[in-house]
This record gives structure tokens, sequence and C-alpha cells, in this order.
């Protein structure tokens, strides 16, 4: 089942304002759905968070003791195109870097400042402000990924393709997530938030079985016992933004995703992240 939890996937891009909807692009959405999966990994039966809720890669580097992180590490960033295209592009770096003679320590500690910059870059031009100056201590909660859970309204269910024998991407195909999508496809807009998940997501099939997902469904029995945030008035919220009529900063579940970007930025005692940030 985790194959369609998309770790919380394009869920940042709630951040955006209203005006800014036509800089969000399919790269976007690989970068925040990585750094989703670096933040949290749910164990369903445990009920707990098995990530170490830092971006520092452990969900390619760390996962199974390091020994799949050639392959993009956990198997959940294999399982959509746009995180799995993303991923490829930071184990490919990492590759180079150790070519050029860097040992892994160093060649990882590179290759995660190169993802932080990819997060900071979306960062400030979604918000449209400087990013951070200062980390936070705690780890993530279950409140702010039921946070962003809430902002699943903007899953793109299908995207285009370009200068391939089909010219469209089912993002919730299992069977062709692991396609890796050139600049052109990365680069295309998505469209503003509409109050409801894409119909892909509401039907999600597993290969070679009768079960059927919703994700919607999925993501209100999490956001409605993790937090008091109820679905409906979060995606009603969310359509007035897609219309113009409201601004993300007005959406009352924002501010545990910003609190997100502070806890995930903190290095303290973690070898593999830069020490730019003072943790508070």
């Amino acid at each position: 089942m985790r194959s369609f939890k998309f770790g919380i996937l394009f869920l940042f891009a709630a951040l955006f304002g209203s005006q800014a909807f036509a800089s969000y692009n399919v790269q976007d959405v690989g970068v925040i759905g990585l750094m989703s999966h670096d933040v949290f990994s749910w164990d369903h039966k445990k009920e707990v968070n098995v990530e170490n809720g830092r971006l520092d890669l452990s969900t390619i580097f760390d996962y199974e003791g390091g020994h799949r992180w050639y392959l993009g590490g956990n198997p959940k960033n294999s399982e959509n195109a746009a995180v799995y295209t993303v991923a490829m592009k930071l184990v490919n770096h990492y590759t180079q870097l150790l070519s050029a003679g860097h040992s892994s320590l160093e060649a990882r500690q590179l290759t995660v400042s190169e993802f932080h910059q990819m997060i900071r870059e979306f960062y400030e031009r979604a918000l449209q402000e400087k990013f951070p100056e200062t980390a936070l201590k705690a780890l993530p909660t279950n409140l702010e990924q039921a946070a962003i859970r809430g902002f699943h309204d903007l899953l793109p269910g299908r995207i285009k393709l370009y200068g391939r024998v089909r010219n469209e991407l089912k993002l919730t195909s299992v069977l062709t997530a692991k396609t890796v999508l050139n600049e052109r496809e990365l680069a295309q807009p998505l469209k503003p938030f509409d109050g409801d998940y894409d119909a892909e997501y509401k039907a999600i099939k597993i290969p070679f079985t009768k079960v059927v997902l919703n994700l919607k469904e999925i993501d209100r029995k999490f956001i409605e016992k993790y937090s008091d945030f109820k679905q409906a008035d979060m995606l009603a919220q969310l359509a007035k933004v897609g219309k113009g009529e409201m601004t993300v900063h007005e959406l009352s579940f924002a501010p545990p995703v910003r609190e997100l970007f502070r806890k995930a930025m903190c290095g303290e005692g973690n070898r593999y992240m830069p020490q730019e940030m003072v943790c508070e």
C-alpha cells in the first residue's frame, strides 16, 4: 500500500500564492516529494514515523543498510516518475563525485548540499520570501504530516510526455513509475487547486490484484486522527486559493508545513548535513 502514499509528495505546492501557479512544475513535485520521503516513512502497523526527520538523504543512502542507494534507496522513491527522476539525478551526482575522487562521506555531504539547494530554490520561489535563517531541533510530528497531506489537492493524475511513443503518463501507475522524465516534461506547469483530488487518486489499482485504493479517503482518516483539521474544510480553503479568493498564507493548516521545513533542516549532530543553520 505504501506504493500509493506518495509520501506527502506534492503537498508543499500549497505554499504557492495564487499568482504563482504558473511556476509550479513537475520537477517541484519530484523535489518536494523526495523531501517528504526523507522526512517521513510511515509504519502503518505500528503507526509511527520510521524516518529520522532530517534532510540527509537517508531515504536514498541508508535504506536497508545502504544497499539500494544506486536504485534510489527506499522503493517508494521509484514508485512515482517525478520523484524517481529527482532521486536518480542525485544518485548520478553522487556517483560523479565518487568518480572525481571524493570519499563516500564527502560525496554524500555534497549531494545533500545539492538537494538542499533544490529545496531552498523551491521555497523562495514558491513563497516569495527568504528561506528561514534558523532551524528547529524538534522532530517532525504527525500533526505536520497531517497538515501537508491536506495539500494532495494538487497531485497531478497525468502529465504530458514529449518525444516519446506515448504522449501522456498516468502518475499512479506502478508499471511506468520508473520513467525518467526529460527536462521539458519536468518543466511543465500544473493546474491550480480545485478543492478535490484528481480522479486517478480516488481509484488507484494495485497491479495483479483486485485492490483499489482511494487516497482521498486514506488521507482523510490520517488527517482527522492525528490533527484537529477536517479534510473537507482544508479542501474548501484550497478551492478558494485556486480561484484567487484566498491567499495561501491565510490557510489554517499552512503554519505546520512551514515548521516542517525548519525542523527538517536542523543538521545538529548529523554528519551528512551542512551546519549552516543554527538549531533552536
